[in-house]
């Protein structure tokens, strides 16, 4: 559902000369509402709704977004009787399916949310909210109807960029022009009720310490955390202060401690409006404000429109534009954004010289592993492995691994399934193409120990096209297996590019399905070769730059210092790279 409220039937002025209609109550707790979602004060905007919702109860707009506001909190229960009492109201309705199937998507039910997404999509096929999460539900479950006449579906996006989840088509287009289209759409539309702070009560920052605020919601046991947690702790403590706003509803760590221990500051804001958090953190005089969730869940890109600091700087958590006028710079390095893909980014890139990604090089190889027998591989078959999530997967890779099966005897697939439902689905898909069912292996969700344990026991890693593997890659080559990619035209495809090139392996990033397939097929009948190449990564892991945490840590601090110089300077943000002269 999108972000609840907009403006609806609100007094307009009359024309000049005349006095400015009354305004009804209701109209007044309707402005209200949409005033306090755009400073993120659910609370007061559940109150305002609740009161409307007493002076007309027969308001079906009035449950609905209600409901929105439950979801938003993931009262899942009560945001479901709200759009039973909107369907009620307006039984003919398909926007109240659709409500109801992303109601159901959010809490974990995927399959009985795509019925009522596709019972919308026969009844107003031009409906834009409704095919995005149809296709978002669609692809988490391999149900590869998704990528049925495509055209149209994007058309269809393409009409009404403003709405709809971003995150999907990340994973169903490689498109870095229709991705900044959609995000300058949506952060037109949140930031339409927003007016952003310019003036700071501060020093310039050359002879003082530089502060640096981070804003996430994933300080806690998160695939974020296992890339940045060391990076937290080798800040230079002489040059940089550092401060943590913390939005997550997640209980207290291990990981979130060791954050905690690392930096100077820890303010936990879960409660407060966006407004408020921005305030707080020009308040703490910080000059470098980095988002690191963008429009993934549990992000508030609106605190960044009110202006929580002088720069502002989007980083690792979203793998594209925030089409944001006040995020100034987006953290990338040469091989994501090349210069003839800048223009995709509403935002200046600053460039890291080698991978924009950061890693923990303290993390330990797990002593314990699994046999392949144990996770239920043979034993002297080649294993191709995909662990991307399984909504990163189309068609057009899945094509190229079953023609490698065929041709590799007695090789298997070991493929990520968190669901029952993708296991059925990938399973037919295989079928269809020829391969037996049983040539696919699947490996459940287990812990992170778990999971780090058995990645060794794969001999190829498989990337996806349109969204790579971003953590997953790193902890693969870190495990010492080569992973083979093909990049795109969008930051998200071209990750795993920039992750192999930094390990060492320029020679894993190909750039046609052709060269893609033959490289696997190459290293899955060349023992040797392959086993040289594992050699030729635990070797590297220890010697190139993407696990170099300390120099990836100074390159950062360096690019972080020469933007808030430039704004001291008086100039506007620019493209910044470590080396002088124009990047």
């Amino acid at each position: 559902m999108n972000k609840p409220l907009r403006k609806k039937n609100l007094s307009k002025t009359s024309r000049r000369g005349e006095q400015k209609k009354a305004v009804s109550p209701l109209e007044i707790l309707l402005r209200a509402s949409v005033q306090a979602i755009a400073e993120g004060d659910t609370e007061s905007a559940r109150g305002h709704l609740s009161n409307a919702i007493i002076i007309n109860p027969n308001d079906s707009y009035l449950h609905g977004q209600m409901a929105a506001l439950l979801i938003e909190e993931e009262e899942y229960d009560k945001a479901l009787l709200s759009l039973m009492q909107a369907l009620k109201l307006e039984p003919g309705n398909p926007k109240w399916f659709t409500s109801i199937g992303t109601l159901l998507l959010q809490a974990g039910r995927p399959s009985d949310a795509v019925g009522f997404f596709e019972a919308v999509y026969q009844l107003d096929p031009e409906n834009t909210l409704n095919v995005v999460r149809m296709l978002h539900t669609q692809m988490d479950e391999c149900n590869w109807v998704a990528h049925q006449d495509r055209k149209n579906k994007l058309r269809i996006m393409d009409n009404a960029p403003a709405l709809g989840d971003r995150f999907p088509t990340l994973l169903y287009v490689d498109d870095a022009g229709f991705q900044k289209k959609r995000a300058v759409a949506k952060a037109k539309n949140d930031a339409s009720l927003i007016r952003a702070e310019n003036t700071f009560n501060r020093t310039p920052a050359k002879d003082r310490k530089i502060r640096i605020g981070y804003f996430s919601s994933d300080f806690y046991h998160h695939a974020t955390m296992f890339l940045m947690v060391r990076h937290f702790e080798l800040h230079d403590c002489d040059n940089f202060e550092i401060f943590i706003y913390d939005y997550s509803v997640k209980p207290a760590d291990e990981t979130r401690q060791r954050v905690m221990d690392a930096v100077d500051c820890y303010r936990s804001v879960t409660d407060m409006k966006d407004a408020d958090i921005a305030a707080l953190a020009r308040e703490d005089g910080i000059d470098i404000a980095i988002d690191m969730k963008g429009f993934t869940n549990g992000g508030r890109l609106p605190l960044f429109a009110f202006r929580a600091a002088p720069v502002q700087v989007s980083y690792l958590g979203y793998p594209s534009t925030t089409g944001m006028r006040t995020m100034d710079y987006f953290l990338a390095d040469p091989i994501t954004v090349p210069k003839d893909l800048r223009r995709h980014f509403s935002e200046k890139i600053l460039y890291m010289p080698n991978c924009y990604q950061v890693n923990d090089n303290t993390r330990e190889h797990p002593v314990l592993r699994p046999t392949r027998a144990e996770v239920g591989l043979p034993e002297n078959a080649v294993v191709f492995s995909s662990f991307n999530n399984p909504n990163k997967v189309t068609p057009v890779e899945f094509d190229i691994w079953m023609d490698l099966l065929k041709e590799v005897d007695e090789s298997v697939l070991w493929f990520l399934a968190p669901s029952e439902q993708v296991k059925t689905n990938i399973r037919k898909e295989a079928e269809t193409r020829g391969v037996p069912a049983n040539r696919i292996v699947f490996a459940d969700r287990c812990t992170t120990d778990e999971h780090l344990a058995r990645l060794p026991l794969a001999d190829i890693f498989l990337d996806t096209f349109i969204c790579n593997a971003h953590t997953t890659a790193s902890e693969v080559l870190w495990s010492g297996v080569p992973v083979v990619t093909m990049p795109g035209q969008q930051f998200a495809a071209r990750v795993a590019a920039s992750i192999v090139t930094a390990a060492g392996c320029p020679e894993l990033a190909v750039e046609t399905t052709e060269d893609y397939r033959n490289l696997a097929l190459r290293l899955a009948t060349t023992p040797e070769e392959r086993q040289a190449l594992r050699e030729k990564l635990m070797v590297n892991i220890r010697t190139t730059p993407l696990y170099d945490t300390e120099q990836y840590v100074r390159d950062f601090e360096a690019l972080m210092a020469k933007a808030i110089q430039r704004y001291d300077d008086g100039l506007k943000p620019d493209h910044l790279g470590l080396t002088e002269g124009k990047v």
